[in-house]
């Protein structure tokens, strides 16, 4: 992939696509997935969006949002460059995912707020803050206030406000939250859960036709395409062709340590914690952090909803069941989420990652290294943020606990032959 402009914005996401891009040269359908990451670091392309709607975070049911909104531009954070422009608006303590997500929408290179509504969810301290400082500068926001528990009242309380957020959405969109809307953005986000494990299930079984950052891009591509039915269309054209050359072609499985991350999210281009653990000998199986949560998380289709209210209550029960947060008291659906996958995916290891500022993240960590601990599945914690300055300081760490895990392994093995 070749392109001529040089900056350091631009720079950020090149580094990370070119090293995608080389290690998944045979594949065609990534280039779509490749083209729409690095438009994201385009400024003219930036310059010349005027979203309706801009998101903040992923803490908003889609299907809510689709329902009131055919193009919601998600903001997530992710990149150095904007969180050292957001440095000076935020307070000291703000934590590097949250400083990029005020970078995006407040910068001296291009402006998405305009004439945008900035919806996000009021789920940790650092997002609290954020919104302080976006109403201040005068920009149009509309909170989501997530209860911290799961009651009865709770889930009311929950559904009373998904729908004021919608209806707010709506006026600002001038498209109406109706039955009828919210059915049709229930049944697409489903497809897109849907299409997403359909994928999860090829790349996991194509052992190494596809790199684990080229999966992680393709995954989080879903919030940075401008159309989910585009997105859905690619996605299932890159599951083919997984499939095909898995049929066509004998490629080696990877007899490597398998691990899970889990913990503060990680959003393109920021892949430093996935490079490192490829690098040092392992694969990623999965990633359990809070992003990934929102993703999973399909409304189910048994039953048919005939009212607004009901499909409303469904999806309030859902969401408010899966969803992770610093405003909680027990981050259960997290928690349901890892063992879910530990139960599915049979990892070898754990990998942590903490973003310096984000300790919600650190206080789920005791209860995740209990229940490892019974399952004897190593945990490793590594906290860093978006600098590269550590990296060699963390390669070294990161390829002790993949030795580690390497040797656990070979004896696991062994013990099965010889039983």
């Amino acid at each position: 992939m070749k392109h001529t402009e040089h900056n350091a914005f631009l720079n950020e996401a090149l580094e990370t696509i070119n090293r995608i891009y080389k290690e998944n040269k045979h594949l065609t359908q990534l280039r779509w997935f490749l083209e729409i990451a690095l438009q994201r670091f385009n400024k003219d392309y930036l310059n010349s969006r005027k979203p309706q709607v801009i998101v903040l975070g992923d803490d908003i049911p889609a299907e809510v949002l689709y329902a009131v909104c055919d193009h919601p531009f998600y903001v997530l954070g992710g990149s150095l460059g904007t969180a050292h422009w957001a440095d000076e608006l935020t307070p000291r303590d703000t934590d590097p995912f949250s400083r990029s997500s005020l970078g995006w929408l407040i910068n001296p290179e291009f402006d998405l707020t305009g004439n945008a509504l900035i919806v996000t969810a009021v789920s940790s301290d650092s997002r609290r803050k954020l919104i302080s400082v976006l109403q201040n500068s005068n920009r149009k926001v509309a909170a989501l206030d997530i209860p911290p528990t799961r009651s009865a009242n709770a889930v009311h309380y929950y559904k009373e406000q998904l729908t004021e957020l919608a209806e707010m959405i709506g006026r600002h969109t001038g498209k109406r939250f109706t039955s009828g809307n919210l059915k049709r953005a229930a049944k697409r986000v489903a497809n897109a859960h849907y299409q997403r494990q359909r994928f999860f299930t090829a790349a996991f079984s194509s052992g190494n036709i596809i790199s684990d950052e080229a999966v992680l891009l393709a995954n989080q591509c879903m919030y940075f395409a401008g159309d989910l039915d585009e997105w859905c269309a690619h996605i299932t054209a890159l599951a083919e062709e997984l499939e095909q050359l898995c049929r066509r072609y004998a490629f080696p499985k990877k007899d490597e340590p398998n691990v899970i991350i889990l913990g503060s999210p990680v959003v393109f281009p920021n892949f430093k914690v996935p490079q490192l653990i490829t690098s040092a000998g392992m694969n990623i199986t999965a990633v359990a952090d809070s992003l990934s949560l929102g993703a999973s998380v399909a409304v189910p289709r048994k039953k048919a909803f005939v009212t607004t209210d009901s499909l409303l209550q469904q999806i309030a029960l859902t969401h408010l069941k899966m969803i992770s947060s610093g405003a909680r008291v027990s981050n259960e659906g997290l928690y349901a989420y890892f063992m879910h996958l530990v139960r599915q995916l049979h990892p070898d290891g754990i990998v942590c990652h903490i973003l310096k500022g984000q300790i919600e993240y650190d206080f789920e960590l005791p209860r995740i290294e209990k229940a490892a601990e019974k399952l004897d599945i190593p945990v490793f914690r590594l906290e860093t943020d978006y600098q590269y300055q550590d990296m060699e300081q963390l390669r070294i760490r990161m390829e002790a606990f993949g030795e580690m895990l390497t040797q656990r392994k070979i004896v696991s093995n062994k013990r099965r032959r010889t039983a």
